[in-house]
């Protein structure tokens, strides 16, 4: 019963926060403003007010990932706790997914950049020595990913099969799961045929799909993994109009650039 009443209580929660995100109108208003300062001023007024507090348009490309980086984490964190205690590592290993790229890179030997020394979730896995390296990565609690990497040159297929081994099994809950795992599969597998890029009209698809799991799967794991998901898209799309903005500080050349 115990159970039933967190999940109970994390949709209650889900659905309040789903209904705050910002909605087409406030993605239309701040994308006709060209100026980062000003963007972010407007955003504050929003429902992304949580997400860009405390950035600045003194900030680097880095501090902004950086930061959106870490908001996120704390959500997903904040959203476990809502949940029955089974459920809290397996939410927290979402946490991973955003990292994967990045990971990937360090284990085919790919030099440590600058920015991942300030990344509490990365500093760790940056020695100069591929076998540390891989080593602290493994021992990080990602052996899966680093076992995915050796065997088959990719780490998402990791990432799936330990999600699968943590994440309580149930038949009534299982229908849902199952159906965001596919279609994680199949976004990362459409990435790699686009050489890592992601096209506007993608993530409506992986929208359009994401909330009928939500819709569909009330009270149950699936909609709180949908909800996540749907949040990391928000948050990407987010990051992609401050990136545009703070690197293309001419206002013809973003003008260009959304053009595109």
């Amino acid at each position: 019963m115990a159970g039933l009443a967190s999940l109970a209580y994390a949709q209650t929660r889900i659905q309040s926060r789903y209904g705050e995100r910002a909605d087409a109108g406030v993605w239309l208003k701040l994308h006709n403003i060209l100026d980062l300062g000003s963007y972010l001023q407007t955003a504050q007024q929003t429902a992304l007010r949580p997400w860009v507090l405390g950035l600045s348009s003194t900030y680097n490309s880095h501090d902004i990932e950086l930061a959106l980086r870490q908001k996120y984490r704390q959500h997903v964190d904040e959203v476990a706790n809502w949940m029955p205690t089974k459920w809290h590592r397996p939410l927290q290993w979402i946490k991973r997914l955003a990292d994967l790229p990045t990971l990937q890179y360090l284990l085919a030997g790919g030099e440590p950049l600058e920015w991942m020394k300030s990344d509490p979730e990365i500093s760790d896995f940056i020695d100069d020595d591929i076998q540390q390296r891989v080593q602290h990565i493994r021992a990080a609690g990602n052996q899966a990913l680093v076992d995915s990497w050796q065997q088959h040159g990719s780490i998402l297929s990791g990432w799936l099969s330990q999600w699968k081994s943590i994440r309580p099994k149930s038949i009534y809950y299982d229908q849902g799961l199952k159906q965001l795992e596919k279609l994680l599969l199949e976004q990362m597998q459409l990435q790699t045929r686009q050489q890592g890029k992601t096209l506007p009209g993608d993530y409506e698809v992986m929208l359009d799909h994401l909330r009928l799991v939500f819709r569909r799967s009330a009270f149950q794991p699936a909609a709180v993994c949908a909800y996540l998901t749907i949040v990391a898209i928000d948050v990407h799309r987010l990051r992609s109009d401050l990136m545009l903005r703070l690197l293309f500080q001419d206002v013809q050349d973003i003008e260009q650039e959304l053009l595109q």
